[in-house]
């Protein structure tokens, strides 16, 4: 294997987002800390500590942090070789939803992995590494059965995402996916680990948060734009989720 670049381990910030449209190699992404939720293909999968992914070129992937401790991947970017040639593709390549049998032990091939990257040195051994990494990992069996949530799951988790100001009714919402209000809460609260109410307050307070941050919008305004039509409800709910009025935690940020 040849790499574009070298492999990297960071953390990303809270209530991180990444989309990508179509890349021209192939990526071995993995989490070893934190949650969230990454769509390729149609499909949402859930991300936790040991979630892996192998990417193939050209795939569209967005993914995001919504609650909880952060999130820390490990990144390796690839072209896979035969007899020196760049493969354009490989038969069992995208892996999309795969969880490694043994976290400890990856982070410590990881850890390896990252000290030869550092020091800029031996690229054969490095590239050796990282295939043998990459290939521990997708030598398990059966490991994408079963992985990516439930389609109307997932929509919800969407919607909730990238327009929470257009759910009014929850069970307005619920039906539109094709399932009773009891049935949607019960199966999106079993995948997700918290109800969908709670969900989508946490995804209108993070577009509150990135609004009071980057724009000059007014708190009214802000509020209108989430869907709400009560100015002293919002706020309530924003400083019970952050601590601070709206008003105050555009001053704490401007001020950092």
């Amino acid at each position: 294997m040849d790499r574009p670049w070298f492999p990297y381990l960071c953390t990303e910030v809270e209530h991180w987002r990444w989309e990508t449209h179509g890349e021209a190699h192939f990526n071995f992404w993995v989490a070893l800390s934190g949650e969230g939720y990454l769509s390729c293909d149609g499909d949402t999968y859930p991300v936790k500590p040991g979630s892996f992914f192998v990417f193939s070129p050209k795939q569209k992937i967005s993914a995001a942090h919504y609650s909880g401790p952060r999130i820390t991947r490990f990144s390796a970017h690839f072209h896979p070789l035969l007899a020196e040639a760049v493969l354009g593709s490989v038969g069992s390549f995208p892996v999309l939803g795969g969880v490694v049998e043994s976290l400890p032990l990856l982070q410590r091939q990881i850890d390896v992995v990252m000290r030869m990257a550092i020091q800029r040195e031996h690229d054969v051994k490095l590239a050796v590494l990282i295939y043998q990494l990459i290939v521990r990992s997708c030598g398990q069996a059966d490991i994408s059965v079963g992985a990516s949530l439930d389609p109307r799951v997932a929509e919800a988790i969407r919607v909730f995402r990238e327009a929470p100001a257009s759910v009014r009714s929850m069970s307005d919402f619920a039906r539109s996916l094709g399932v009773s209000r009891s049935h949607f809460d019960r199966a999106f609260s079993h995948l997700v680990g918290q109800p969908p109410k709670q969900f989508l307050l946490n995804c209108k307070m993070i577009h509150a948060r990135r609004l009071l941050e980057s724009s000059s919008l007014r708190v009214g305004e802000i509020a209108e734009a989430l869907g709400y039509k009560d100015i002293y409800f919002f706020s309530r709910q924003f400083k019970a989720c952050c601590g601070l009025s709206p008003v105050n935690y555009r001053k704490s940020f401007l001020q950092e």
